[in-house]
This record gives C-alpha cells, sequence and structure tokens, in this order.
C-alpha cells in the first residue's frame, strides 16, 4: 500500500447528541446523517477535499490547504442550520500528514480531533495554525477563544472560533472537550473593534 507524506487540513465533523435522537427518534437522527452526507460529499469535493472517513454521525476529511478546508466548513455548518437545524460541530487543524488510499495519519489527525471536541453546536473551531493561514482572508472571521492543553500535546493550543454570518459563537466560559482549558482570552472584540 503506497504512503505519501503531504501537508494538509484534516477536518472533523459531528452531530452533538446523535445517539440520543437514535433512541428518541430514528427517524430524524437518519435525516440528519443523510443531510449531513449529502452536504459533505457536495462542500468537500467542491473545495478540493477528500472524504476519508464516514462513520455513523460523522467524517474525517483532508484539505490540501487550510483555507479551503472552513471555506468547506463554513457551507457545511450553513447547510446543516438550513430548515429543521442539525447540531452539528466541526474542529480543524493543519500540518503534515501521512495518506494512504483509505486512511490518514499523524499527530495532526489526533490534535483536529481534539479541537473538534471543544466545538458546540454550530460552530467551527480551528487551531492556532490554521488561523495563521486565514486571518489575513477578508472572507473569514475568527475570535480567540483561548488556549488548551490536549493530552500526548507538549504545547498548549490556542483555539479559534469562525464567526462568519450564520456561525454559531460559543460562550466560551462554557467550553468543555477533551483537554483542558490554560487560559480564557479576556477580550473578545471584533475586529473592527481593534481597527
Amino acid at each position: 500500500m503506497s504512503q505519501t507524506r503531504q501537508l494538509g487540513a484534516i477536518m472533523f465533523t459531528d452531530i452533538m447528541g446523535f445517539t440520543a435522537m437514535m433512541e428518541a427518534n430514528e427517524q430524524t437522527a437518519n435525516e440528519w446523517r443523510t443531510r449531513l452526507r449529502q452536504s459533505l460529499k457536495t462542500h468537500v469535493s467542491f473545495f478540493n477535499g477528500r472524504i476519508i472517513e464516514l462513520n455513523g454521525d460523522g467524517a474525517l476529511t483532508f484539505f490540501q490547504s487550510a483555507y479551503e478546508a472552513v471555506k468547506a466548513a463554513i457551507a457545511i455548518q450553513l447547510d446543516m442550520k438550513k430548515e429543521s437545524p442539525v447540531p452539528l460541530r466541526a474542529g480543524i487543524h493543519t500540518g503534515e500528514v501521512v495518506l494512504e488510499e483509505s486512511s490518514v495519519y499523524g499527530s495532526v489527525v489526533n490534535l483536529a480531533s481534539r479541537v473538534e471536541s471543544f466545538a458546540i453546536p454550530g460552530s467551527i473551531f480551528i487551531s492556532e495554525k490554521v488561523y495563521d493561514e486565514v486571518r489575513n482572508k477578508p472572507d473569514i472571521q475568527t475570535m480567540p477563544v483561548g488556549k488548551f492543553r490536549f493530552k500526548n500535546v507538549e504545547d498548549p493550543v490556542e483555539i479559534f472560533a469562525i464567526r462568519n454570518e450564520g456561525i454559531t459563537i460559543p460562550d466560551k466560559q462554557k467550553l468543555t472537550g477533551k483537554g483542558v482549558v490554560v487560559e480564557k482570552n479576556k477580550f473578545l472584540l471584533p475586529k473592527a473593534a481593534l481597527a
């Protein structure tokens, strides 16, 4: 099996409360999953990405660039908010990965999963490395959320939230996930306020 090493962005998406919804209303849960899969197929390929893994209520996707990953995440979230909203969350990290035909490996994957674990329904969380790639893009707005320490990751990682129109902005005081909050940012001023 051939392996290639390359730089790219990993995006994790999953539906919060999917298991509980399967027990409460299987039809709604299946509709959520179908909508997500259709949206992923449309937007991941449009932004030059690749769906690596589809599981019950989520997906692992790979993109050539962090910018395209964020653009795809925004498009998918806006799709999921139409009519009856699907409680989707997304997390993105970028770096070098090992790609095989049907899988992807590397610490980037692990870190993307941890970033996503702190996201809330309707939101998109990105690591500081992704932020560095998109901060000068006029069509992407961000805000800092805080620094987090993750298991098996030496240095704390700063997380940012996408705050484009239609994307849910988190309450930074209430975030929980696979890690520990090291430092919460005191000021969450929009870019315009800093000009």
